[in-house]
C-alpha cells in the first residue's frame, strides 16, 4: 500500500495552520503600513505616516518614529513566520524531503 497520503489528519492540520499563519503574517505586512509616523504635536497623538507624509516633507524623517500598532504588526510577522517555517520543516520532515 502506498504510504504518500497516509497521514490525512496531519495534512488537513499543516493545511489549517500554514493558512493561519499566512493571515498572520499578511494582516501583520498591512499592519505595518499604520506602524510609522510622526509626532503631531501631542503627546499622546501620532499620525500614520502614510497619511500625512506631504505634511511633514523628506525634511521631516528625522522625527519619525514607531507607533503602538508597529509593535503588534511586528509581533504578527514575526509569528505567522515561525507558524510557517515549523509546520513547513515538520512536513519536509515527515515527506522524507520530497
Amino acid at each position: 500500500m502506498d504510504d504518500t497520503y497516509a497521514n490525512e489528519d496531519g495534512n488537513i492540520v499543516y493545511l489549517f495552520g500554514l493558512i493561519g499563519a499566512g493571515v498572520l503574517l499578511g494582516t501583520g505586512i498591512v499592519g505595518l503600513f499604520y506602524s510609522f509616523g510622526f509626532d503631531a504635536g501631542q503627546e499622546s497623538y501620532r499620525t500614520p505616516l502614510n497619511t500625512d507624509f506631504a505634511q511633514v516633507g523628506f525634511s521631516g524623517l528625522d522625527n519619525i518614529g514607531l507607533l503602538t500598532a508597529g509593535e503588534f504588526s511586528i509581533g504578527l510577522v514575526v509569528a505567522g513566520l515561525l507558524i510557517m517555517v515549523v509546520l513547513n520543516a515538520s512536513a519536509w520532515k515527515s515527506t522524507g524531503g520530497y
